[in-house]
């Protein structure tokens, strides 16, 4: 079962393309155990683990949606024993996950495993570096995404998350 919270209200005149930093509030200067600081449209603080989660905030923020950080967790088993994913993004049914490296082998068969046990998801990536290789592969993350059906983008690919964001409603 996912479970989720209620949703952040984003809204007001922001205006990511020009001035994308200050339009919605976000700053990188504080920093708490592996968590960058940022602020939504409401100037509410909320912590995120790394800058291009700070990035994908800022695209989110442009939206004027409603969106949540790490609200739904959705329960997967690994072959004898049991583990929980924590979503980055959540805007209605659609789930964000921003990564800038799939590292190990793990971390690739979490996402596919949360695939098979939750055919219905729908798990989106936004990747830093969609050419960085996978750690211990020869796949890209761009590759290695299709090859599992993913849907996915560059965080430089602001129309296609404002996109899937627009299609959401």
């Amino acid at each position: 079962r996912v479970s989720t919270m209620l949703p952040l209200l984003v809204s007001g005149s922001l205006d990511v393309m020009n001035n994308p930093m200050e339009s919605v509030g976000i700053f990188m200067s504080e920093k708490t155990s592996l968590k960058h600081v940022v602020q939504d449209g409401h100037g509410k603080t909320i912590n995120v683990r790394s800058k291009l989660e700070i990035k994908l905030a800022e695209i989110l923020n442009g939206t004027k949606q409603h969106w949540e950080y790490e609200v739904t967790t959705i329960p997967y088993t690994v072959p004898e024993s049991n583990h929980k994913y924590t979503v980055d993004f959540t805007i209605g049914n659609l789930l964000i996950e921003g990564k800038g490296y799939l590292s190990d082998h793990q971390e690739r068969s979490k996402y596919i495993l949360l695939k098979q046990q939750y055919p219905d998801i729908d798990l989106r990536f936004v990747f830093d570096n969609p050419n960085k290789l996978c750690g211990g592969t020869k796949y890209s993350h761009a590759k290695w995404a299709d090859k599992y059906k993913f849907q996915w983008c560059g965080i430089k690919d602001v129309e296609t998350i404002q996109s899937w964001i627009s299609n959401t409603h």
